[in-house]
């Protein structure tokens, strides 16, 4: 989104028309991305706005326009990269949002991930519209895709390294009264994982892979999205059902959707797998310089 000239572009991001922000709320969803500038983006979390500044600000942010009718009860501003934030308004870092009518707990301290990526909400959107039976998490996070499958009756299996992020997932699963023997969520390595469930004989009708571009590797190797990325990608279509759809999210500079698509039509060439492609989903409110690339492989035969 571009600023206009002669003007400070850390003081003058620009806000979402109104109409776009009533068609998302109109969605079920109060977390998203609410102004933005090259120096200066305000994310809205449900009654909160946050600021975040790539270099410290002489004055305090803007309040959200009148067109907007909202007023925050909490407002607070952070530098980029930094381990403090400044409430100007309100207080608490933690509270409750949705997304297409479903629930999320968050958490905006500082160093923290929120709990939810507003930037794949078009992608969970489409999700429902599939309506798989039948979904592998990967990379899971705080298991928003799980919860969206979930919320239409599909069986779910969760899988991340880390306990505490899917302790929050399962938190999600049951602000959303979702629980029972359907949804799994196990705390593994995905690249143990794949293996296992393909000499198990399971097989999804959806699945998600949405690696981070690096990570601790615990008691096995780092995780280098370079390295990783091809491999992950053979070792889920033997899981992938005849008709069936795996969502890949990369959230690396150097991949763009061109180089996506031309990675993933060169694999499932090289292994005679019939499928088609189509770009992820970009919501109204995502400028393209923050959208991962993302790409949609539809299974046939």
């Amino acid at each position: 989104m571009p600023t206009p000239r002669g003007k400070s572009p850390a003081q003058d991001p620009r806000w979402l028309s109104p109409k776009v922000w009533e068609q998302i709320l109109a969605s079920g969803t109060d977390a998203f991305l609410a102004a933005y500038g090259p120096e200066l983006r305000a994310e809205r979390w449900g009654n909160a706005l946050r600021w975040i500044s790539s270099t410290p600000l002489p004055t305090p942010p803007p309040v959200p326009p009148l067109s907007l009718s909202w007023r925050p009860e909490r407002i607070l501003i952070q530098e980029e990269s930094k381990s403090a934030a400044t409430f100007l308004h309100g207080d608490g870092f933690q509270g409750e949002v949705t997304e297409l009518g479903l629930r999320y707990e968050i958490d905006l301290t500082p160093g923290v991930a929120p709990g939810l990526f507003p930037d794949q909400r078009e992608n969970r959107l489409h999700l429902k519209s599939i309506r798989p039976n039948r979904l592998l998490n990967l990379f899971a996070h705080t298991c928003a895709f799980g919860v969206c499958a979930g919320s239409f009756g599909a069986e779910t299996l969760n899988v991340d390294s880390s306990s505490r992020s899917l302790a929050r997932g399962k938190k999600n699963y049951q602000l959303n009264q979702l629980g029972g023997s359907a949804h799994r969520f196990w705390t593994e390595d995905v690249r143990r994982v794949l293996p296992r469930l393909a000499r198990r004989g399971e097989t999804f009708d959806a699945i998600i892979l949405d690696p981070p571009t690096f990570a601790h590797g615990g008691r096995g190797r780092a995780f280098r999205i370079q390295r990783e990325l091809e491999p992950l990608l053979l070792a889920c279509l033997p899981l992938l059902s005849p008709g069936g759809s795996l969502l890949l999210s990369i959230h690396q500079s150097e991949t763009t959707p061109a180089n996506l698509h031309s990675l993933a039509q060169g694999l499932l060439r090289r292994e005679g797998v019939p499928a088609r492609l189509m770009p992820g989903f970009q919501p109204a409110d995502i400028p393209t310089q923050r959208m991962p690339s993302t790409l949609w492989i539809f299974r046939q035969g």
